[in-house]
């Protein structure tokens, strides 16, 4: 049986594995580089690295601006119709984003310092606004070809090359070597993306682009809107004084985004196979995927907040003695109740939603919800100090997960019912 169940499921499998090894190795190095720059810089220094990254953060959402899904969906279907269009898609939207990173490079250069306090130290995110989300939109490209093997191995490559360089830089150059260290893993990274894609044709496909571009734009408003309830919160936190707490609450986000990493992986393998389903009008076959997928992406994100309950405390204890205070220990227990949502959320956005062709669904909500989450932090932030902030990102996580799952499977019901 377990024989027939692998023959059955082998290209999932096998693209599963080499996905966990390349987004170990992409998300590994960004921890790394975070738990070397906790150990070598003070709370103070370390909230700032954050609130740098979470203002960077918004400014790719721009250059990448929803790019690498869409690019990701048109990948996959033109492979499988046999595009001739294929090997210009990649080249064609690395001009659009090489364009909008040198507009917001020219605006961070020219007017950051009229509007950032920290503008110096943002000048060396420069090269990250461009080699981020260049490497996400390659990243892409060879997830819509199903050539995960290959991803893998550039990808392990680039984080063997940068790690032991970017120790050095952080430990002998403190916050600008950690900053440093993040344009260098994500140049080494863009660089070997692009050098091992001997198909590329450097052509634009006006067409394409457009096409792509489009889908992007609904996407990347999801992105905006995300950023209101999630990073939002860090540039609250430093509103209101509560700098070192910024950066208790990205050692907890970076042990999340650990965590979550099987469940976005296994989202972005299944991707291009929703996508050939829903491209084929096999509606029933997406819905039962859909039921099966939602209860066990929610048992198995309860199993993991049950483990990761007991074994939290100990790594901060363990690791970094300096953050293991009574504060993040708080914020962590609070934020383990968004835990399982997250996991099903992640798995169900990245594997059905939007290679499904139903971003909108996510975009409305989540810009709704995003400007919710705002407006509870000020208010909470105010009743119940700092904690405020996470309590409003409990409540908006629930309702916007329960809601995005709600809205749609009755899309899929409502399409299915208008192809009969």
């Amino acid at each position: 049986m377990l024989v027939k169940k692998y023959n059955k499921h082998r290209e999932t499998i096998h693209n599963f594995i080499w996905r966990s090894l390349q987004i170990g190795a992409k998300q590994g190095s960004t921890f790394l580089i975070f738990f070397i720059s906790a150990r070598y810089l003070d709370p103070e220094n370390l909230g700032l690295f954050t609130y740098l990254i979470a203002i960077s953060s918004l400014l790719i959402i721009v250059c990448d601006f929803g790019f690498t899904p869409s690019t990701s969906k048109f990948v996959a279907q033109h492979k499988a119709k046999g595009s001739k269009s294929l090997n210009r898609i990649l080249f064609s939207i690395t001009v659009v984003i090489t364009g909008i990173a040198t507009f917001v490079s020219l605006f961070i250069i020219f007017a950051g310092k009229y509007i950032f306090e920290e503008y110096s130290l943002l000048l060396y995110f420069i090269p990250y606004f461009f080699f981020l989300p260049l490497s996400s939109v390659a990243d892409g490209a060879y997830r819509g070809l199903k050539d995960f093997k290959k991803l893998s191995i550039i990808s392990l490559s680039a984080a063997g090359l940068a790690l032991p360089v970017s120790f050095f830089l952080i430990r002998n150059y403190g916050l600008v070597g950690s900053i440093v260290s993040q344009n260098l893993l994500f140049f080494i990274l863009t660089a070997g993306l692009f050098i091992f894609r001997d198909d590329i044709e450097f052509k634009i496909d006006k067409e394409v682009t457009k096409n792509i571009v489009g889908y992007a734009l609904v996407i990347g408003l999801a992105n905006v809107a995300f950023f209101l309830y999630t990073k939002v919160d860090i540039l609250i936190l430093k509103q209101f004084g509560f700098v070192a707490e910024i950066g208790y609450y990205e050692i907890i986000n970076k042990v999340f985004t650990l965590i979550l990493i099987s469940s976005l992986i296994l989202g972005q393998v299944v991707a291009p196979n929703i996508t050939v389903i829903f491209s084929r009008n096999k509606i029933g076959k997406l819905l039962n995927k859909f039921k099966k997928y939602l209860i066990f992406s929610l048992l198995a994100g309860f199993f993991i907040a049950f483990l990761v309950y007991f074994a939290f405390p100990y790594f901060i204890r363990a690791f970094l003695k300096d953050y293991a205070t009574d504060e993040i220990i708080t914020i962590f227990y609070l934020l383990l109740i968004l835990l399982p949502i997250k996991f099903a959320g992640r798995f169900m956005v990245k594997g059905l939603v939007v290679p499904s062709g139903q971003a909108k669904i996510v975009t409305i909500n989540t810009f709704i919800f995003g400007v919710a989450n705002v407006i509870l932090d000020y208010l909470f932030i105010d009743i119940f100090g700092f904690v405020g902030v996470f309590y409003s990102t409990i409540i908006v996580g629930i309702l916007s997960f329960s809601l995005n799952m709600y809205l749609y499977y009755n899309r899929l019901i409502k399409i299915r019912g208008e192809g009969k």
